[in-house]
């Protein structure tokens, strides 16, 4: 089993978890006029008409089962909104966490993420802090830009200190990401490889991700015998689902122990539940209990 302090440290200051969707507080980035940005890739257009901009709102708590015994309890909340800017997709994100361990003192950690992406998958903007006691602690700010057909680019960091990493051949951006992960789910084409650049990790902001089918559900047979709000009914009742196992890798060593682990149903509007995130010696579940429909953005 991996040291739970590895494990506790990938939690706290690493790759924030949640879906591929990551990332942060679009009112302090400098957003391009709607009318220049180019528009969604033709195989993925049909994909994304289908997305409902959301807000949602998950409970944290500790799977016993697949966690350490060192690992007392934890408990905490995951918010999530993903909303349609006309001139690309915004996500934001707020996360704490509150752990005990058997011995020792309790951690209070959390991060909030806000990124905004073009709707062509080619631009990315994405601001990063991390909390430790409901303090900050860190921050990580920077953008990204994809030139040429092979999607190769570079990315640009301005905080915590300035610097600039190459993006390979085939990378992608998280909003893009989750958008092939539903198409293909949809198509039964998983599993598949992708590397991902979101700006979090010790990795330049790079991971690779494996997307890996565990079982499909037809419209509203992964909701219907769930006790929900009744917005959450409204919105998820007609939707098929596709439960999915992400597998996160440092950049070139897929043949080692992946970073982390999420597994979450995803259904075609977009809407993520039941999230389970695996960090070797603890695994949080996170419950959908609140969502809300966002307003057309009017383009």
């Amino acid at each position: 089993m991996r040291k739970e302090g590895k494990a506790l440290e990938r939690g706290r200051k690493n790759r924030c978890f949640v879906l591929g969707l990551a990332v942060i507080a679009f009112g302090l980035l400098a957003l391009p006029r709607a009318e220049a940005a180019p528009g969604i890739p033709q195989e993925l257009k049909a994909v994304a008409a289908r997305i409902e901009p959301h807000r949602a709102a998950y409970d944290l708590r500790l799977d016993r089962a697949l966690s350490s015994p060192e690992i007392a309890s934890a408990v905490g909340r995951l918010e999530f909104e993903w909303a349609d800017v006309c001139s690309g997709w915004t996500v934001q994100q707020r996360s704490r966490v509150l752990l005990d361990r058997a011995e020792g003192p309790r951690i209070d950690f959390g991060w909030t993420l806000n990124s905004w992406e073009a709707k062509d998958g080619k631009r990315y903007r994405f601001i990063i802090r991390r909390f430790l006691a409901g303090r900050e602690s860190a921050e990580t700010r920077g953008e990204a830009e994809l030139i040429g057909p092979a999607g190769a680019g570079t990315a640009s960091f301005a905080t915590p200190e300035p610097f600039t990493v190459t993006l390979p051949e085939g990378v992608v951006f998280p909003t893009m990401h989750s958008l092939e992960i539903i198409a293909r789910a949809e198509a039964e084409e998983l599993p598949f490889w992708r590397v991902v650049f979101d700006g979090s990790g010790e990795e330049g902001g790079l991971a690779g991700v494996s997307a890996l089918p565990v079982r499909s559900f037809e419209a509203g047979e992964a909701n219907e015998e769930l006790p929900r709000k009744e917005e959450i009914q409204r919105m998820l009742a007609e939707q098929p689902a596709w439960r999915v196992q992400l597998a996160f890798f440092a950049p070139g060593e897929v043949d080692t122990l992946p970073l982390h682990e999420q597994t979450l149903t995803l259904y075609r509007n977009g809407v993520a539940d039941d999230l389970v995130f695996d960090y070797g010696d603890f695994t949080l579940r996170a419950e959908l209990v609140e969502l809300e429909s966002l307003a057309e953005p009017g383009c």
